[in-house]
């Protein structure tokens, strides 16, 4: 992921403003083997403070995660937001180590991918009445019933 210039911020008032679309490729980041992410994208407001810049992002991921039901995979759009300061002077004290580089860009990779992966939910299914596996045979229920007595039991109501 490329680094967003703020350098057109340090010639403006305080409290001036930059915006940004991000357009990135999944790829570009390096996430855990159950998480497939194709895209992320949306908006980031960069804001100028008196020793800060506080960055504002609006995103949403499009991503391929395992159904934690029937374990097929499916597509899903993952929406996330975060804030964070960048401090303008390596010499001030930033709580979470984010500066502004001496080129006057702020790097975004590691906050949206660690947002990204605290924004996909615990519990994830393909759909909202996903049956699962059967416990018996282990057929997956969405693609074909299985003949197993407990499966029977259940679709009875027994």
């Amino acid at each position: 992921m490329q680094p967003l210039s703020v350098k057109n911020l340090f010639r403006k008032d305080l409290y001036a403003t930059e915006n940004f679309h991000l357009s990135e490729k999944g790829s570009d980041f390096e996430f855990p083997d159950a998480i497939n992410v194709s895209s992320i994208e949306g908006d980031v407001t960069v804001i100028k403070l008196e020793e800060t810049v506080s960055s504002k992002a609006s995103l949403s991921a499009r991503a391929t995660i395992i159904c934690d039901r029937c374990l097929d995979n499916f597509d899903t759009v993952i929406p996330f937001s975060f804030e964070l300061e960048y401090t303008l002077d390596r010499k001030g004290e930033s709580a979470d180590g984010l500066y502004v580089d001496k080129y006057g860009n702020i790097d975004l990779s590691e906050p949206v991918r660690d947002e990204l992966i605290l924004a996909i939910p615990t519990q994830n299914f393909c759909k909202v009445d996903c049956p699962g596996i059967c416990p018996t045979c282990g057929h997956n229920l969405n693609h074909e019933p299985c003949q197993c007595i407990i499966s029977e039991e259940i679709t009875e109501g027994k």
